[in-house]
């Protein structure tokens, strides 16, 4: 139960700030990288070549219910004192804390005739964690709040995983006017940590101050870890191994899983293009250093034990007698995190083009929505920006930034949905950056044709090269 216990805390402690995910790319079909975030987007050229560990590198981590500087008081020069009291009083019910890290490997992009093919190995950190409120509360300032209270804290859920990802995609021009993606992804897991809804509640009764309180957690784990049991079977020590094979870790292909993309783009005028898709649906099993923690049981206590919160050795001692976990030996499967956008574009004139998209993430029962506003520009024929505006996350000041540049065969970019909380992460809840550097070759305008034109154009080559394109093909 003490790992448990610390666990909740350094969650709410370490987690800083809340991820988008780059709403502004899916508009920006004019990148090779948009594929990512719509699989029925192909490019112009005829073949993409993303450059090995720097095709594309994405970081997010957001936050829906607070800001780090929220959790902590400064008291003396440059010293801090975690104080998040204050912050989880202005909670929801339930709130979502997650990161990610996405590094490609390798990315590669194959146009034949209306054929989209694509390829690429991409390795991904996830974590997403879903903290009650009441919860909260009850391991930081104890019990007293909720005196005659029935305080149910149910719904809180830990969930870290590491995979690498194997994916092929095919997209195709059906008609003039609907573009169809897939991308079917092989899976490789390396860590996971994944629990289930994670049940407690408690009544403090108001005349006698005895507390009762009672909980329910299934918490499962895959990585390399040494623990001991007692005779019960219940949990005694648990550590991560100190001798590591990182290569075998690394490599190990006992943990696989599946997924799918899917995504279209439809215009529904020659300015006007709606698009939408579907990620991330499928799972993983995890068979290598699988383990189950099952912890369940009730205790009645004084309730001043609890008064002033969890943190206390005694205190400690006692949830660890009832709650100690038994752990068995058992494979166990993970879902991933689906994810879905839905987006309209407008082509203003033959430099700039205007767009919004709704996204949503999915966690379990939990939506965590966003609306983003953006505009993309060709600057120099060489140049390429792009701006937006995000509302999520009851914030009004997420504005982003996007950059390209075409220099022969190379192109790079980098675009972030909120500019300003890089530069300021304590006072954000919401945090990205994407950026690459890749080949194009085969950009020929020469070889398109009126009807393989898209939407949205090859990179850094917007609306006035396509123009250009139109009258070539009319001669």
């Amino acid at each position: 139960m003490r790992i448990v216990y610390c666990i909740i805390l350094g969650l709410v402690a370490l987690i800083s700030v809340k991820a988008q995910q780059n709403n502004t790319l899916f508009l920006m079909h004019d990148l090779p990288q948009a594929n990512i975030v719509n699989p029925s987007v192909p490019i112009e050229c005829k073949l993409y070549i993303g450059i090995p560990f720097i095709a594309s590198t994405h970081v997010n981590a957001y936050s829906t219910g607070f800001k780090l500087n929220d959790l902590f008081d400064s008291f003396g020069g440059d010293s801090l004192r975690f104080e998040p009291g204050e912050a989880i009083h202005h909670f929801n019910n339930l709130e979502i804390v997650a990161t990610e890290a996405h590094l490609a490997l390798l990315m590669l992009g194959y146009r034949y005739k209306q054929n989209y093919f694509t390829f690429s190995i991409t390795e991904k950190f996830n974590t997403y964690q879903i903290i009650s409120k009441n919860a909260a509360l009850f391991a930081w300032e104890g019990n007293t709040q909720f005196e005659g209270e029935n305080v149910n804290m149910d719904g809180l859920r830990i969930n870290a995983n590491h995979y690498r990802e194997y994916a092929f995609g095919w997209a195709r021009q059906i008609n003039e006017k609907f573009d169809l993606g897939m991308r079917f992804k092989m899976l490789f897991g390396k860590g996971n940590i994944y629990s289930k809804p994670i049940d407690l509640s408690l009544y403090t009764d108001p005349n006698t101050f005895v507390l009762y309180l009672q909980g329910r957690a299934g918490l499962y784990s895959s990585f390399p870890v040494e623990l001991s049991t007692d005779d019960e079977g219940k949990l005694d020590q648990l550590q991560i191994q100190d001798d590591i094979d990182w290569m075998k870790y690394a490599m190990n292909k006992a943990n696989k899983g599946f997924g799918i993309d899917m995504g279209f783009t439809y215009r529904i005028t020659d300015a006007i293009s709606l698009s939408g898709s579907l990620l991330d649906i499928g799972y993983i099993k995890w068979n290598s250093n699988a383990y189950y923690y099952k912890s369940a049981g009730s205790i009645d206590v004084s309730g001043t034990m609890f008064e002033d919160g969890l943190n206390q050795e005694a205190v400690l001692d006692t949830l660890e007698s009832v709650f100690t976990p038994e752990v068995f030996m058992e494979s166990y499967s993970s879902p991933l995190v689906p994810a879905f956008y839905l987006g309209i574009s407008h082509q203003l004139n033959n430099w700039f083009n205007a767009g919004v998209v709704f996204h949503s993430e999915i966690y379990k029962d939990k939506m965590h929505p966003s609306l983003t506003f953006s505009g993309n520009a060709e600057v120099t024929p060489k140049i390429f920006a792009s701006g937006s505006y995000t509302i999520q996350n009851k914030e009004w000041n997420n504005v982003g930034l996007g950059l390209g540049a075409r220099l022969g065969i190379f192109h790079l970019h980098a675009i972030s949905d909120n500019i300003t909380g890089l530069f300021d992460l304590g006072n954000t809840q919401n945090v990205n950056l994407r950026f690459g550097l890749g080949l194009l070759f085969g950009c020929n305008e020469s070889n398109v044709t009126e009807k393989e034109i898209r939407a949205l154009p090859c990179f850094s080559d917007p609306y006035r090269t396509v123009q250009k394109r139109i009258k070539r093909s009319r001669r």
